[in-house]
């Protein structure tokens, strides 16, 4: 499944790699700034013609932009284990139960 939220992150840190602005990428797509602040932060997505006018004009193919990376689940580790930091060790014992049950589900 695609994670809009990681394929817009990932448009955006190439836009801003690039040193071009929102305005300029937006009449470059000819679609509004708004539009590209939703793309940007997952909300919506593009159609498969202009998902392909965003990869050209950032130099990426599209695979770059729907891959998961090792980075993107090291992130979400890294938010898991902060998280778990937090609770209390009674807490921790349910939690180790259930990753335990859902991975003897799989």
């Amino acid at each position: 499944m695609l994670d809009y939220n990681v394929i817009g992150r990932k448009i955006k840190e190439e836009r801003l790699s690039k040193n071009i602005s929102q305005v300029e990428f937006a009449n470059r797509l000819g679609v509004s700034t708004g539009y590209i602040s939703q793309i940007e932060s997952g909300q919506k997505c593009f159609n498969l013609k202009r998902f392909e006018q965003v990869a050209k004009i950032l130099e990426k193919p599209t695979s770059y932009f729907i891959e998961a990376s090792d980075e993107d689940e090291d992130g979400v580790i890294r938010e898991i284990v902060s998280e778990l930091k937090l609770l209390k060790p009674e807490k921790l014992d349910m939690v180790r139960d259930i990753i335990k049950s859902v991975k003897n589900n799989d």
